[in-house]
């Protein structure tokens, strides 16, 4: 487990109030890169392409990437946490849905995830299951997004060799853990967050569905969240009429949610009542188990 080192963090009192700072894990440059531009974001130089970007008087968002991996997403953000000390963070992104109900460019908010065993046996054996305490912001975040995206609430999974693909796969592990959605950086995130006593929440984009995998470009670099040159250059020879439709629509929506983020991240500063968490204003809750077996 990635520990924060200097124990639970607070929020910085300032002599002009409250110093509020959330911080932003986003798992690839690609996608790092369209939320820092929309954000007007300032580059602090260093280590996970750290970016400032003022909200308000005395409040920022510090945007980072984490890399691929729950291990290394866990070890960038407490090494983030001791740098930053923000108040809240916030693992952005991508995932993939394990499930019908939830479509390409729809959005997971959610405060539950478990960590998943390695592949190979069926739907991979059940880890630790984390709880947010944000539930305040959580239920801010939903209700200020409006009903487009559509957003979804439920489990997510993170698993940490290598991604889940394939129907079976995908179905076999909605059923076992009763999950909505997987990924492979939101555990690692989330449990050295909660480490360091820091709230934390999940607000990730939906890439690929049980239908519409994503396509097959190699294995992702760490350290960027790339697929390499040399795959993406295949995929586009084997696929030559479909293949730059297929990659443009993604670039598309990971730049679409990275608009919506910018434009939803202030909400989470403000300290006005949030509503009630209901199945209102476009969120849903999908019953995996339900769905999986339609």
């Amino acid at each position: 487990m990635a520990g924060c080192g200097s124990g639970p963090l607070r929020c910085r009192k300032t002599h002009t109030g409250l110093n509020s700072t959330i911080l932003v894990l986003i798992e690839g440059h690609d996608e790092h890169k369209p939320v820092v531009r929309g954000l007007g974001a300032e580059s602090l130089g260093g280590p996970h392409l750290a970016h400032r970007a003022a909200i308000g008087p005395n409040s920022d968002v510090i945007v980072v990437t984490s890399g691929v991996g729950p291990q290394r997403a866990g070890r960038v953000t407490a090494d983030c946490i001791r740098r930053f000390d923000p108040c809240l963070v916030v693992s952005a992104g991508t995932c993939g849905a394990l499930i019908a109900g939830l479509e390409l460019s729809d959005w997971l908010v959610t405060g539950t995830v478990r960590s998943l065993g390695p592949a190979g046996d069926s739907g991979r054996a059940a880890g630790m299951t984390l709880e947010s305490s944000a539930v305040a912001e959580i239920s801010r975040l939903r209700s200020v997004m409006g009903t487009v995206p559509r957003i979804h609430h439920g489990m997510l999974v993170t698993v940490s060799d290598q991604p889940v693909v394939g129907e079976v796969e995908k179905a076999a592990i909605a059923r076992r853990h009763d999950a909505v959605a997987v990924d492979m950086e939101s555990f690692g995130i989330a449990e050295a967050a909660a480490a360091c006593g820091i709230p934390w929440l999940i607000a990730r984009v939906v890439v690929d569905t049980p239908s519409r995998p994503l396509p097959e470009l190699g294995a992702m670099n760490s350290q960027s969240g790339r697929p390499p040159l040399g795959g993406i250059a295949r995929y586009l020879l084997m696929n030559p009429i479909g293949g730059p439709r297929t990659l443009y629509s993604l670039w598309a929506l990971v730049n679409e949610y990275a608009r919506t983020l910018v434009r939803v991240l202030p909400a989470l500063f403000t300290d006005r009542s949030p509503p009630a968490l209901a199945d209102t204003n476009g969120t849903h809750r999908v019953d995996a188990g339900a769905l999986a077996h339609q």
